[in-house]
């Protein structure tokens, strides 16, 4: 009995470590912002943490750092012991914090639903801001000053936007619609029109930094989307056909 209950624990044993959480270390949180800035799904945010809940966290957003998210209370799910994200049980009430997020759209594990945020796995995804900020905020740096770290992520926030493609004429009356790309981290983008149902019309790879003309003759009168999109990053513009 002793020798078959010592098997059954050995066995649990060994299920509890093919769990065990194993990866490569993503960096320090400003390397990790500029993966993520401009990726679909993800948010950057200053936040208050509010309450508790199993191996996540409710927190107050104080400001939308990158990203887009319109409500004012998310839950930001950690590691529940398996998963190589950070434990968030040693975040107090009231403490405020800088987090990168990704959104879970296809939730599988206990509370976690779609809509609600998870730290990444296997990185520093999360600051603390009090007086100064203090982490693993780059590769040298655990502590700076509040101004200093905010002037670092904007410096980030703007290298490389998809945004600062511009389209013109608008309204386009011509055959051409004239598309001007800037320099990216990658040769192309892809840019995409779209109608107002999001039926996808022209799909074209646009070399960076050049401009492009697009044939639109053969579109309707209307109003149209343009989407740019890399790997990771996505815009949109609208334009208006006469």
């Amino acid at each position: 009995m002793m020798r078959r209950l010592l098997m059954v624990l050995m066995g649990g044993l060994g299920w509890l470590n093919a769990l065990a959480c194993s990866c490569v270390d993503g960096g320090a949180f400003l390397t990790i912002a500029e993966q993520n800035a401009w990726k679909p799904g993800s948010l950057i945010v200053r936040a208050e943490v509010k309450d508790h809940e199993a191996h996540g966290i409710d927190v107050k957003i104080l400001e939308v750092l990158n990203g887009s998210e319109e409500k004012s209370v998310i839950r930001v799910w950690g590691d529940p012991g398996f998963m190589c994200r950070l434990y968030t049980h040693g975040f107090k009430t009231g403490e405020k914090l800088v987090l990168i997020l990704s959104r879970i759209d296809n939730a599988y594990y206990q509370d976690e639903r779609n809509g609600d945020y998870a730290l990444g796995v296997c990185g520093s995804y999360v600051v603390r801001e009090g007086k100064s900020i203090t982490g693993r905020i780059s590769g040298s740096d655990t502590e700076m000053a509040r101004n200093k770290f905010y002037n670092e992520l904007e410096a980030i926030f703007n290298k490389y936007r998809p945004d600062l493609a511009r389209i013109y004429p608008n309204p386009v009356v011509d055959q051409l619609l004239t598309v001007s790309v800037p320099e990216l981290r990658q040769p192309t983008i892809s840019a995409r029109i779209l109608n107002g149902s999001g039926q996808v019309l022209q799909t074209r790879q646009l070399e960076v930094g050049k401009q492009h003309d697009l044939e639109v003759s053969t579109l309707a009168s209307g109003i149209y989307i343009i989407l740019f999109q890399t790997e990771h990053q996505y815009y949109t513009r609208r334009f208006v056909k006469q």
